[in-house]
Parts: structure tokens; sequence; C-alpha cells
């Protein structure tokens, strides 16, 4: 029993790793067509780019912010079981790495801090309160924060991480990117909602999922009709 079930998690990993590198694609397809679009000297654009490249002055000019990097990676930890029903037993977080002890262990609980941004979603829920005129600090202050996610996953991904372990390094390098794709096609909508609404990207994505399962089956169509060929 406990081998048919890892022969089907095996498969099922599989499938749902194909679905994330299609719907990732279909994602990379709508910035590449969005972004040279975006204009980038208008004020909430420039604003968002200036606070992403404040981050990156810092961090490599002046500090490294590794344990706010850590609390937020043990956070995500912590409330991503919580969303699955999980509990949390223990935090710890220091310059040398962090711990979260749950109940439960899943791939989704295990990945969530690479592809979350903690700091600009709690920075996102102050710009949905906060009056218009005010806003726009917190778009500087989500550009900052999501440099800070960008940069320091990477740094992060560069160095051992036991939490690729519970999909495999492929699966999850797969997952962290696509789930990144989203998040920052999403902030393209908050930030520039003229040039792509949320309605916009998801129409648009779902197109190009349909577009890329057209060209996939035009490639793969001639393949499969000469393996039926050998195979009578």
């Amino acid at each position: 029993m406990a081998l048919i079930r890892k022969i089907l998690g095996f498969f099922l990993k599989i499938i749902i790793g194909i679905l994330l590198i299609w719907i990732g694609a279909a994602v990379g397809c709508v910035l590449y067509q969005t972004l040279p679009f975006i204009p980038w000297v208008q004020k909430g654009p420039a604003v968002f780019i200036g606070g992403f490249v404040a981050y990156l002055l810092i961090h490599f000019l002046l500090y490294k912010p590794v344990f706010s990097h850590v609390l937020a990676h043990e956070l995500t930890h912590a409330l991503a079981a919580v969303m699955m029903g999980g509990k949390v037993s223990s935090l710890e977080a220091s310059d040398k790495g962090g711990n979260t002890v749950v109940n439960k262990s899943h791939v989704f609980i295990c990945l969530a801090p690479y592809v979350f941004p903690f700091y600009t979603a709690v920075t996102l829920l102050f710009y949905l309160v906060a009056a218009e005129p005010h806003r726009i600090y917190f778009i500087a202050l989500m550009g900052f924060t999501y440099a800070f996610h960008v940069v320091l996953t990477i740094y992060s991904l560069s160095h051992h991480q036991p939490d690729l372990q519970e999909g495999g390094v492929v699966f999850s390098l797969i997952f962290i990117l696509t789930g990144n794709l989203i998040i920052f096609l999403l902030l393209v909508c908050l930030i520039c909602p003229t040039v792509l609404s949320w309605s916009q990207a998801f129409h648009q994505t779902s197109q190009w999922v349909f577009s890329l399962a057209q060209i996939f089956w035009a490639w793969a169509a001639p393949y499969l009709s000469r393996l039926r060929g050998h195979a009578s």
C-alpha cells in the first residue's frame, strides 16, 4: 500500500510540475507582452522602481538584513502551516538561520516562504487602508520589500535548503519560479492597472495557456502519429 501511494505521488508530482511549467510559461508570455508598455516614468511605477533600487543599493553596498529575512521566512512557514490546518509548536529565528516546528509536513508549507513576499503583503494591507494621498509611500515600500524578497530568496536558494527536499529539488524550483512569476504579475496589475487590469491578466493568461497547448499539440502530433504507425 505504501509503495502504491509512493508511485501515485510520484506521477501526481510530475503532472502538477507540468501544469506549473505550463502556467508559468503563460504568465511569462503575458509579462513579456506587458512590460514594454508600462510607463516607468509615471508616478506609481517610478516610485515602485525607486524603492526596488533603494533596497538593492542598501543590500549590496551597506547591509544585508539576514535576520529580517529569516524571521519572515519562519513566519511564512508558520502561516502556511496554519492555513493547511496544522499547528505551530515553536518558531526560532537568528542571523544564522531559523526553525519552525509544525505538526504536519507539506510541499506548500515548505516552499511558501520562497514565493510569498511576507513584508510586501504586510505593506499591501497598509496600502489598502491608507488614504489616497499617502498610498504612494506604500508603493515605494512595496518596491523596497519586493526587492528584499527577490534578492534574499535567490541568496537562500544559492545555499543548501532542506525545504526543497520535501518535493524534490526540480519540482520545488518549478514551484518557486512559477509562484514568483504569478506574484510579480499581480504586482504589475496593482501598480499599473491602466496597462493591465486584474481581469485582463486573467484573460490573457488563460489565452496563453490555451495557445501554448495548441503549439505543443502541433509539435507533438506528428511524433504521436509516427509512434502509432510503428505500433500498428
